[in-house]
């Protein structure tokens, strides 16, 4: 089982530029062949970049072929299942060493304007306190609790939700706001309410509709 602490979850710089570490004792080496890997723990974050923004969500048994070196403990590689994309992806979580096509290319930071709207909360390292609200496209799963979403592919022009997280947040409760998708209809947020790991018991941060928080969004 996979234990990290929430300071690594919650990991969210935001330098743009990706340096590839050398190749050292241990690593895969770098090819034009990808390495064809599973997701071996219930679920792992995905992002723009290591130790940044989390704009997806792997679940276990996920097939996913990695390109070049490890980077501060990611991989950079096409994600299957519902994403079918190339994101960065903690290299603990998954294992496997079949050989597979090169689906990706170089290694890349994705910059916030290919998956948000312009709107960005909090500070360098986590979301900004804001209240639900039982707005018009607000669900709940069991009357109370929003539904979110581990999926939406927040850099489409229009965002389609998937990965269904029943989350512990109520509405009324709060959340940490961390971005607006870029069709501006979810909102990526942190729950203080789930686990603190990464890979096992209730994640943290999910997708929820845009609808679930107030007009304003405090920065």
């Amino acid at each position: 089982m996979l234990r990290r602490t929430q300071a690594l979850i919650l990991g969210l710089a935001t330098t743009a530029a990706v340096a590839v570490v050398p190749l050292v004792a241990g690593q895969e080496p770098s090819a034009d062949a990808a390495v064809r890997k599973h997701v071996t723990t219930d679920y792992t974050l995905l992002r723009r970049a290591p130790h940044s923004y989390v704009i997806g969500t792997a679940y276990r048994n996920w097939t996913v072929d990695v390109h070049g070196d490890q980077n501060s403990g990611y991989r950079w590689g096409r994600i299957y299942g519902d994403v079918n994309s190339c994101l960065w992806i903690y290299s603990g979580a998954v294992a496997g060493d079949a050989s597979s096509g090169d689906s990706c290319g170089a290694a890349t930071s994705l910059p916030t304007s290919t998956f948000t709207n312009g709107q960005i909360g909090g500070s360098t390292d986590d979301g900004a306190t804001v209240a639900t609200v039982a707005g018009a496209s607000c669900r709940t799963w069991d009357g109370s609790h929003i539904t979110g979403y581990g999926n939406v592919r927040p850099w489409q022009a229009t965002a389609t939700p998937s990965s269904t997280v029943n989350g512990r947040v109520a509405i009324g409760q709060t959340v940490l706001w961390r971005y607006v998708s870029r069709d501006g209809k979810w909102v990526m947020i942190r729950d203080q309410r789930a686990g603190g790991t990464d890979g096992s018991g209730q994640q943290s941060w999910y997708f929820i509709p845009r609808s679930c928080l107030p007009a304003h969004l405090p920065g």
